[in-house]
């Protein structure tokens, strides 16, 4: 049978050359997400996120933002989007300001593609409000970090983190 042959009716009417394209498009996305991440990046990222965790139970500012990349947003829960190195440090100052955290992060996913990467994760552990010294738990937290590769070095470049309830 001749591939000019096929019934395309299955396929909304596609022409053959709509077809070659959309087959095309979906082989080159089905060899893009089979690249294998590499071992080196996946323990790098998760090196890194695990350095974030410490500076974070440590209020550690400077540890914090070694982490970043220039350009950086930090999207916290509840509060303004921060964009740019000055502002993303003026808004963990802030935050260190008002809570001290206790908490190891766990990967639950890593994702890389080239020089760009994303891990999603969640922490355990206890924030405590500085101003009540109310002690919550972290079970409902979750967070999403966007990195890339700098100079062979991988770098926050967008976060972000909410709680379920």
């Amino acid at each position: 049978m001749n591939i000019r042959e096929i019934n395309t009716d299955f396929l909304f009417g596609m022409s053959m050359k709509q077809i070659r394209l959309f087959l095309i498009a979906a082989l080159a996305t089905l060899i893009g997400l089979s690249c294998p991440v590499s071992a080196d990046d996946r323990q790098d990222i998760s090196q890194l996120i695990d350095a974030y965790g410490q500076a974070m139970s440590t209020s550690d500012i400077d540890a914090v933002m070694r982490l970043y990349t220039s350009d950086s947003i930090f999207m916290p829960a509840g509060l303004p989007t921060a964009v740019g190195w000055k502002a993303v440090k003026k808004a963990y100052e802030q935050e260190f300001q008002t809570i001290d955290l206790d908490v190891k992060d766990v990967v639950d996913e890593i994702v890389v593609r080239s020089d760009m990467a994303y891990a999603r994760t969640r922490a355990i552990g206890h924030l405590i409000v500085r101003e009540t010294k109310e002690r919550k738990t972290t079970d409902n937290y979750r967070a999403f970090f966007t990195l890339r590769k700098q100079h062979g070095e991988w770098k926050i470049s967008r976060f972000m983190f909410n709680f379920t309830k």
